[in-house]
């Protein structure tokens, strides 16, 4: 009875924050930021309330406010529209995916025995001494022990492992065990010989054996699993890390500044070490979790093999009743009209058909002449294209041209470090880089080539290039990608080239080219992570051709 009442109360004060909620949204400064506190209310407002006062001071207008719940209140509030944000682990994400439309925003660096991982599994353990168990199909008639039912990396992967192996837990298990958190209680039950096997996140064993609680050679893993990479006992496979997610209803400019803030955070501040993690990175991909839970049949999968007549009226009744009503009044219509209508309509469908599949055949060719297929920015030709059209007015408007020349140091050493997805990544940030640093329409930031882009900056002289450069270089510093061994500085940086000209009849756009490369080599000389403008004399004797894409 205590501990019923221990809960009650518990969801009671996660629920105050959203009660209150009709009143203080009239002001349009609070944003709610929904947390699933699988270890409790205090805790969770202990991890993150730095977070939610570091987007204070960077995201201006708005006051974050962090929102504890458990996966029932979590639900209700997303539904209800009272959370504008959530931090929950993936099977939860994927859930209010599927059924209220939130929007993957980060996906969480987590800290894990001094390493970063944005994914993780589960591991599903025995003694070592147990001869008897040697693989999944062995621990039928056994007794199994697991965090809860609905918890993602506590049971549902190891489960999803289980019915691969043709196991029915609930039908060839002795007994299965939920005994919450913390997992450590697992570890030690199946090490006193208190139930037969178990499983728990991974990192778990290797944490506990760093802290003398457990030896490693006391355990044995079932259906081990490699990961390049991946350090830690595996036994099914990876899943990405908690996700920070917008509900439907925030509009982008704010995810855009609450992402962007989120990235640059540094992996060793006070925000980051409260929550135990090393900040944020681009969403990775969620699809793996909808597997697990369509094979699992859980959330809005449950009824995915469920075809019935209620099931048929919940969900189609309006087609079914749409169809009924052209029943009628088709069986009123003569044969012959509803033969020539029948034909009418259908070369219409057919010419519709074609000419909406024509305009997008033609929107999706224009948007893959124009734009780079990693960054999404502009490719080299209409790069071209731009600054030979901006060229020409600036020369009859009498008006300075600007154009950066932006190259990622030592880039041929990151990629052979960490691969050439890391690689891409690192491009793709860049370019996001460049995108929120250019402030006009008519500026064009662009890939020029292989790790190297342009800035067209019209209407723009040396300062005011230097100043937007010097916000790019600034910003780079500021993301938190590692650099590779060797660098002086130890994050990723940009070295930027500058020149600015005022077309005249002797120079060309290829001449503007040259200089900001050659300012670019300048830069480079001085040693990197700098800025440096153009000078007469600077220009090589011939254009330097990019690096390949």
């Amino acid at each position: 009875m205590r501990s019923v009442r221990k809960t009650m109360l518990m969801a009671f004060i996660a629920l105050l924050p959203l009660m209150a909620h009709g009143d203080e949204t009239q002001s349009g400064e609070e944003v709610r930021i929904g947390v699933l506190a699988h270890r409790g209310p205090e805790a969770a407002v202990q991890a993150w309330t730095p977070t939610a006062e570091y987007l204070n001071r960077t995201v201006p207008g708005r006051t974050f406010r962090v929102v504890p719940l458990n996966n029932i209140t979590l639900d209700e509030a997303v539904a209800a529209g009272s959370v504008d944000f959530v931090i929950t682990n993936p099977g939860s994400y994927a859930i209010l995916e599927a059924t209220y439309g939130v929007t993957r925003i980060l996906t969480l660096r987590n800290l894990r025995q001094d390493g970063v991982y944005t994914q993780f599994g589960a591991v599903i353990f025995t003694r070592a001494d147990r001869d008897d168990i040697e693989t999944l199909r062995d621990l039928r008639g056994k007794s199994f022990m697991a965090v809860r039912a609905d918890a993602f990396g506590g049971y549902l992967m190891a489960l999803r492992e289980f019915r691969e192996a043709g196991i029915r837990p609930e039908r060839d298990f002795t007994r299965i065990q939920y005994v919450g958190l913390p997992q450590d209680q697992i570890v030690l039950a199946v090490a006193a010989g208190e139930v037969d096997a178990g499983t728990v996140r991974t990192d778990t064993l290797e944490r506990m054996a760093a802290d003398g609680l457990v030896r490693m050679d006391r355990f044995k893993v079932i259906n081990r699993r490699q990961v390049t990479g991946f350090p830690f006992l595996l036994s099914t496979g990876l899943y990405p890390e908690w996700a920070f997610a917008r509900s439907a209803h925030v509009p982008e400019q704010l995810a855009h500044q609450v992402g962007m803030a989120l990235l640059q955070l540094a992996p060793d501040s006070p925000e980051t070490r409260a929550s135990q993690s090393a900040g944020w990175t681009m969403p990775l991909d969620y699809t793996p979790v909808h597997e697990l839970l369509r094979e699992l049949r859980i959330g809005p999968y449950a009824d995915l093999d469920r075809i019935d007549l209620e099931t048929l009226l919940r969900h189609f009744w309006h087609w079914l009743l749409l169809l009924f009503g052209l029943f009628v009044v088709v069986s009123m219509v003569a044969a012959y009209i509803m033969r020539i209508n029948r034909r009418l309509s259908h070369s219409q469908a057919q010419l519709l058909e074609l000419a909406g599949a024509l305009e997008e055949s033609n929107r999706v060719l224009q948007e893959m002449s124009v734009k780079d297929g990693l960054t999404g920015l502009a490719n080299h030709r209409h790069f071209e294209e731009v600054l030979a059209r901006e060229w020409a007015r600036s020369e009859r408007q009498d008006m300075p041209l600007s154009l950066l020349m932006v190259d990622i140091d030592h880039f041929k050493r990151h990629n052979d470090r960490y691969g050439h997805l890391a690689g891409d990544q690192c491009l793709r940030q860049l370019a996001a880089v460049l995108h929120s640093a250019v402030q006009r329409p008519a500026d064009l930031p662009a890939r020029f080539g292989g790790e190297e882009f342009v800035v067209v900056l019209p209407e723009t002289g040396t300062d005011g290039a230097q100043i937007v450069a010097e916000r790019i270089r600034e910003m780079v510093s500021r993301l938190t990608l590692e650099a590779c061994e060797g660098q002086p500085r130890p994050h990723v940086t940009v070295s930027v080239g500058v020149a600015t000209r005022v077309p005249r009849d002797a120079l060309t756009p290829e001449r503007l080219i040259a200089a900001a490369d050659a300012a670019l080599y300048r830069a480079k000389d001085a040693g990197r992570n700098c800025v440096m403008a153009h000078e007469t004399g600077d220009e090589p004797p011939g254009l330097r051709q990019p690096s390949p894409a």
